[in-house]
């Protein structure tokens, strides 16, 4: 049976306009990024020709282009899940229903799970370039979109979270946009900046790949480098690190995208179900309880 929050959400959600024009807007920018690329290839060359071998880095591209606008654009569909409705007033009507707590958080998560899963599918056409001139199978194409399904299932699972907890839908996007930021750009920090003060000879693999794995940009890198045979991450953050590596570093240094799903799956859980206890019908009652005692005391003094 389908969970009926999420038919409800499929049926509302496409009788406005803003959702078509989200997804004229990624279909317009993975559009530009196709044709920025074959201008810099072809134009740009001496000979005014292109090679067919190259095309595997438009595959690079429309992938990067994608998993940003992706990044970008989850945290705004799914922060105003839960506080959406309590601006319309309209969630103590969900939680008198005989739905569950967990079944409205997944309910809500589905359906920008599915809009997501829309945006990727709609993009197909263009990644079909890639397919014509034979450089990469549909197996990486659906490994790639499995693993950008799972970045948005975590940031989904967060921005749900946060939507519980602040009833303004503005403060939601915000926070869920930090805590993206310092997933992206905290975690590389931690590690770029003692490779900078300390040198390679100083780090510990194991400790750098802890602090890596969470790190979206890292995982999808090292996806890239699994498919087209490259090692960016592995010559960036590992290869000049002295001292003896375990077998596990060194596997997981080749395969970090692996554990970064894993990551990301079990991230999005845990924030799955603590969003389903925020909403608790008993935990909003004894909080409404609080604060009218709390406005009794205050009136009395």
């Amino acid at each position: 049976m389908m969970n009926p929050v999420l038919r409800r959400e499929a049926i509302t959600s496409l009788r406005g306009w803003k959702n078509y024009a989200v997804l004229t807007f990624y279909l317009l920018m993975m559009t530009l990024g196709a044709g920025v690329f074959f201008y810099a290839s072809v134009f740009q060359s001496y000979r005014f020709s292109f090679d067919p071998q190259n095309i595997v880095y438009l595959y690079v591209t429309l992938a990067a282009i994608q998993m940003a606008l992706i990044v970008l654009s989850v945290p705004a569909l799914t922060a105003g899940s839960i506080s959406g409705e309590r601006e319309r007033q309209t969630l103590d009507l969900l939680l008198v229903t005989k739905l569950s707590p967990f079944s409205i958080v997944t309910g809500k998560l589905l359906s920008s799970m599915a809009f997501v899963l829309l945006l990727i599918v709609s993009t197909l056409p263009v990644f079909s370039i890639v397919f014509y001139f034979g450089s990469l199978g549909i197996s990486s194409l659906l490994m790639m979109i499995g693993f950008t399904l799972t970045t948005a299932y975590m940031l989904g699972g967060i921005s749900v979270f946060f939507s519980c907890i602040y009833k303004r839908t503005v403060v939601s996007i915000m926070l869920v946009y930090i805590v993206t930021g310092v997933l992206c750009f905290g975690t590389l920090l931690m590690v770029l900046l003692p490779m900078a003060t300390r040198g390679y000879g100083q780090l510990s693999s194991t400790a750098t790949l802890i602090k890596l794995i969470p790190n979206p940009g890292v995982g999808f890198f090292s996806l890239i480098d699994h498919q087209i045979g490259t090692s960016i991450v592995d010559n960036v953050f590992f290869n000049n690190i002295n001292g003896t590596k375990r077998s596990f570093v060194l596997w997981a240094s080749g395969n970090l995208w692996v554990l970064h799903m894993a990551f990301q799956v079990v991230i999005g859980s845990i924030f799955v179900v603590l969003a389903a206890g925020l909403i608790n019908p008993v935990r909003e009652h004894k909080q409404r309880d609080k604060v009218t005692k709390t406005k009794k005391k205050k009136s009395e003094e």
